[in-house]
């Protein structure tokens, strides 16, 4: 589902204009990704919580030249969905 379509789906169902969904979608957007930076975890009640994990450095190796380096530590976003949403999804 492209953004465009959920747009339309959450107007359809909302009453609300393209436009207005639009500008709610973006500002939500925007909330998120500050709030994940600042590494806070977003919990939504029956959908699930986003969270900012660190993936831990590690070492692999290049398949075509065996060449072995070590991969910098990075910061991930991690899904785990709620209960009820599992439940819905099955």
């Amino acid at each position: 589902m492209t953004t465009k379509e959920l747009i339309s789906l959450i107007a359809a169902r909302t009453g609300m204009s393209r436009q207005k969904v639009t500008q709610l979608m973006s500002a939500t957007t925007e909330v998120m990704v500050d709030t994940l930076q600042n590494d806070t975890a977003i919990q939504m009640q029956n959908f699930g919580t986003l969270e900012v994990k660190t993936r831990a450095a590690r070492a692999v190796t290049n398949p075509k030249t065996g060449e072995k380096k070590q991969t910098p530590t990075k910061r991930v976003i991690s899904f785990r969905p709620n209960r009820q949403l599992k439940t819905e999804i099955r």
